[in-house]
C-alpha cells in the first residue's frame, strides 16, 4: 500500500458539527465527482448522488430524518 494513502487512512476524522458557509462550487463539484466514480459491490450498484446546497430544504430533509429515525 502507497505510504501516502496509509498516512491519510491514519489521519482521517469523522466531523459532527460543520461551518454555516458553503463550500466552493469547484469543491462541491470535485467531490460530487469522486462518488460518481467510487467502487461499489462488484459494480452492480449505481452511484446516486443527491447534494442538497440550499438551506431550507436541506433543514426540511434533517427534520423528516428525525422524524423517521425517532430522534427528534
Amino acid at each position: 500500500m502507497e505510504q501516502a494513502f496509509l498516512e491519510l487512512i491514519k489521519s482521517r476524522r469523522s466531523i459532527r458539527s460543520y461551518r454555516p458557509d458553503a463550500i466552493p462550487k469547484e469543491l462541491l463539484d470535485a467531490v460530487l465527482e469522486a462518488g460518481t466514480y467510487a467502487p461499489s459491490a462488484m459494480g452492480r450498484q449505481s452511484a446516486t448522488i443527491v447534494a442538497v446546497t440550499d438551506k431550507a430544504v436541506r433543514d426540511e430533509l434533517m427534520r423528516l430524518n428525525e422524524e423517521v429515525m425517532g430522534t427528534q
